[in-house]
């Protein structure tokens, strides 16, 4: 049977490999296509990946997990079946993206522009400030520095909801818009900087020392390894192949300190002890695979598979409910209290009863939940919306080059995290930038630039020259 999975393994990887190359080819910068084909790599494709030559995996006891979710044994017949429907998403999903894009020669012109990096820095240095007076406050909310070093980096935000209501929820959400508009002009950033060959390490130091600082107060992975796929990827559109070969040959490294950050984020004052416990933990008959799998969130990928068994047996379908709270997230949960909550805080409550947590289990796992088998094909249909999205935003250029970079991250997470939660974050980051007014003067066309076209007359170059959940904060 582990010969069976290989090969379905082996043809998803070739057919996926061929889709995102096609995709980088497509535009050759940063776009919301490429940013969700990277997230699915990364949240998807990796872990599945390590469950597949593993034969399966269970995390160790140490994670505390009620219930059998965190356990996947692919010899037992039960698997096959959301492994073939996680299998058949995907095949569709990579199929959009075949299928839609043209290939390199008959392709589309992205009009050429060019980007001030002084203004750029700006920006950056701007969403810095605000960052800083967020943590300011955030630790005077909790008492002070040594309280908030002391707290649970996840349960001191819930208790922050049950004492503020949603005049916290709302302060959080606006916090979390500024963190994703820095993380995407720092991407951007760094990309124009690898694109053009003129690297200025002393900015990008001070970005990445932020971004560190930003993990510490926020106890999330998650905004430092988005810049750092924004970085690999980069690499990879620009030709930066020196750099690329070095960043994969540190990732077993990376991989480490992701890993034990899980471990010692939960109280920062205690970090000797928390790493006591790490070292405990990795004490595991497969700890190389245990870490990849927690730095991949590959929780995700085996909630999904019981999921995929679950819903429409055990629980019952959720009919496009968690969906719809992107129309219904301004309601205060004191005026509606049977609005559906998010998906990660739902699917916590249904397997981790009683624990203050929120779940991811990849797009497909919120699609089958609402709409059974039928839901292998919203993947394969918001990838065609992030096509769609990405060409539009093409189109301006050099209006939205911020808003394309911001997007670029916001679909990384969209391929990790629940629909509606990202969607209210994108539609933030866009008001943020429209009201600060932060791609003013950003960018000027050049003096050559002809627009995008859609047409056999035109070639693009083929060079480009010119982990922790989301909280999923909701009204109370």
């Amino acid at each position: 049977m582990k010969i069976f999975y290989i090969f379905l393994l082996l043809v998803l990887l070739g057919t996926f490999g061929s889709a995102l190359n096609r995709v980088s080819k497509a535009f050759g910068l940063l776009t919301p296509i490429l940013g969700w084909m990277v997230g699915l790599a990364y949240f998807f494709i990796a872990p599945l990946t390590i469950l597949t030559l593993n034969g399966g995996f269970k995390f160790s006891a140490a994670y505390q997990m009620s219930g059998n979710w965190g356990e996947v044994d692919l010899s037992k017949l039960q698997f096959m079946g959301p492994y073939l429907v996680i299998w058949l998403s995907l095949m569709f999903t990579c199929a959009v993206a075949c299928f839609l894009i043209p290939a390199p020669t008959h392709g589309w012109k992205v009009e050429k522009h060019l980007v001030s990096l002084k203004q750029l820095q700006r920006v950056i240095l701007i969403t810095m400030g605000i960052s800083l007076l967020d943590w300011v406050f955030t630790i005077w909310l909790n008492g002070g520095l040594a309280e908030f070093l002391i707290s649970h980096w996840y349960r001191r935000q819930e208790d922050m909801v049950t004492r503020f209501g949603s005049l916290f929820v709302l302060y959080k959400r606006c916090s979390l818009v500024n963190q994703i508009v820095f993380t995407g002009a720092a991407v951007l950033y760094m990309s124009e900087g690898l694109k053009h060959r003129k690297v200025r390490w002393k900015f990008l130091s001070l970005i990445f020392l932020f971004l560190l600082l930003g993990m510490v107060m926020s106890g999330n992975r998650i905004f430092i390894a988005t810049y750092l796929l924004g970085f690999l990827a980069s690499c990879w559109l620009f030709g930066r192949k020196k750099i690329l070969v070095t960043m994969l040959a540190a990732s077993p490294l990376l991989v480490l300190v992701f890993s034990a950050w899980g471990w010692v984020r939960q109280d920062v004052s205690k970090i000797p002890d928390s790493l006591d416990t790490y070292v405990v933990h990795s004490d595991v008959e497969n700890p190389s695979i245990s870490k990849l799998m927690e730095v991949t969130e590959g929780s995700a990928i085996t909630l999904l598979m019981h999921l995929i068994n679950d819903f429409g047996d055990k629980y019952e379908y959720l009919y496009g409910s968690t969906y719809s709270r992107l129309f219904t997230f301004f309601e205060p949960r004191s005026l509606h209290p049977e609005r559906t909550p998010d998906f990660g805080t739902l699917t916590a409550t249904l397997y981790e009863p009683g624990e203050t947590t929120s779940f991811t289990s990849t797009p497909l796992g919120e699609a089958y939940a609402n709409f059974g088998f039928f839901g292998i094909f919203v993947p394969p249909l918001f990838t065609w919306l992030a096509l769609s999205y990405s060409r539009r935003l093409a189109l301006v250029g050099e209006k939205h080059t911020l808003l394309t970079a911001v997007s670029f991250v916001m679909f990384i997470w969209f391929a990790r995290s629940p629909f509606a939660e990202n969607g209210m974050t994108l539609i933030g980051a866009a008001l943020l930038i429209w009201v600060l007014r932060l791609e003013s003067s950003l960018c000027t066309r050049n003096s050559d630039s002809r627009g995008l076209v859609n047409s056999p007359n035109h070639t693009r170059p083929t060079t480009a020259s010119g982990l922790a959940s989301n909280p999923g904060w909701e009204s109370q």
